[in-house]
């Protein structure tokens, strides 16, 4: 388990390096959270590839879900991250319920719900690193296996979980009808 909060140095594709501050995020954070998914939208040519959240909804994640944040050397905003726990007590929020898992099943396993990064921060490595950040808080929860969505139009991102040796197990219409993979991985 990687222990917040960490400062990391980390380069983009053409060498050049930026600080990142790397902590959990809290309720406080959310008119950052709410900034942040208006720019990943606003910077957005194919608006299928994200799934907006409401204010509620992800303040509900920040007091109830693990909710990482980044922030650059100079203090800009560059990303955010939930896992939803296998501990956490709302079924429908856990990924496991689109494959019928029983209760027992559903509490071991974490769902890696969310990650944006700012258009300026990407290719960094951030998703990755949040990926393994959550991976870590995971499997410390005792989760057993890990489920996440991802549009098949955003090789980027189901890349990054491909790398992880997560695995394509379905795809099919989730958030109101977006065409989605779900990726596994057994921990």
């Amino acid at each position: 388990m990687i222990k917040l909060p960490f400062d990391i140095e980390l380069m983009n594709g053409r060498g050049v390096p930026t600080v990142f501050h790397i902590r959990r995020a809290t309720p406080e954070d959310i008119d950052y959270v709410m900034e942040l998914q208006q720019t990943i939208v606003d910077h957005l040519d194919n608006k299928d590839l994200y799934a907006t959240f409401t204010y509620e909804e992800s303040l509900d994640a920040l007091e109830t879900d693990y909710c990482y944040i980044a922030f650059a050397e100079n203090g800009e905003l560059a990303g955010y991250s939930v896992l939803i726990a296998n501990t956490t007590p709302d079924k429908d929020k856990n990924y496991g319920h689109h494959f019928d898992y029983d209760d027992e099943h559903l509490s071991r396993t974490a769902s890696l719900d969310l990650t944006m990064v700012t258009p300026k921060y990407r290719g960094h490595g951030l998703q990755r690193l949040f990926n393994k950040i959550r991976i870590g808080q995971a499997i410390e929860l005792g989760a057993t296996e890990g489920l996440t969505s991802i549009s098949p139009e955003n090789p980027y991102s189901y890349n990054n979980f491909l790398i992880l040796n997560f695995e394509i197990v379905d795809r099919r219409k989730l958030y109101g009808g977006k065409d989605r993979y779900l990726l596994r991985k057994v921990f």
